[in-house]
């Protein structure tokens, strides 16, 4: 990127790009605590998630072939693509903190201890040689964390997620000019 005015064209677009997939990670993670209601929603999480990466990955080649003529550098694409996860991570961050703080009151993590002390689950981490009670202990700490400490957590994982995906991302739509041969 030559010139601030590209830059802020790359942060624009990524902006409204991020909102749409921090709105498709919400949806996600929507159904994610639903599937605690209906295993249905389970599904949905998962395909709901894979399909906001193919998504941002479409934006950017949108962005590349309607916005620069189909032409764009790795460079941009990977500032294209990481800027898009930055705003995304930070919008869901703040949906994650209101759910947590105003919402949730234990309820995930409610969930997840009654899932621990199950039997079953008992029975299948000694299959895997681990320790039940080490797992259990682990879950009252994850437990015992602030709302903000736990977007902040989520956060800083979007941020890494983003930034892996964008390297193959960026590498695949990188397109450079092609000269046509007379």
């Amino acid at each position: 990127m030559a010139t601030p005015q590209e830059y802020e064209q790359v942060k624009a677009f990524a902006r409204i790009d991020g909102a749409l997939v921090a709105l498709m990670w919400t949806g996600s993670f929507a159904c994610f605590v639903g599937n605690f209601y209906n295993p249905m929603f389970g599904m949905l999480f998962f395909i709901i998630g894979a399909m906001s990466l193919v998504f941002a990955a479409m934006r950017l080649k949108r962005f590349r072939d309607h916005i620069l003529d189909g032409i764009i550098s790795f460079r941009r694409a990977f500032t294209y693509s990481i800027l898009t996860y930055l705003y995304a991570s930070l919008l869901f961050a703040m949906v994650q903190y209101l759910y947590f703080q105003f919402l949730d009151h234990g309820y995930l993590m409610g969930q997840y201890l009654n899932v621990a002390s199950s039997p079953e689950f008992n029975e299948m981490m000694k299959v895997y040689g681990l320790n039940p009670g080490e797992l259990k202990l682990a879950m009252e700490n994850i437990a015992s964390l602030r709302p903000i400490e736990i977007a902040l957590q989520f956060f800083t994982t979007d941020i890494m997620m983003g930034f892996f995906i964008s390297l193959p991302v960026a590498m695949i739509m990188t397109k450079k000019n092609v000269r046509k041969r007379a």
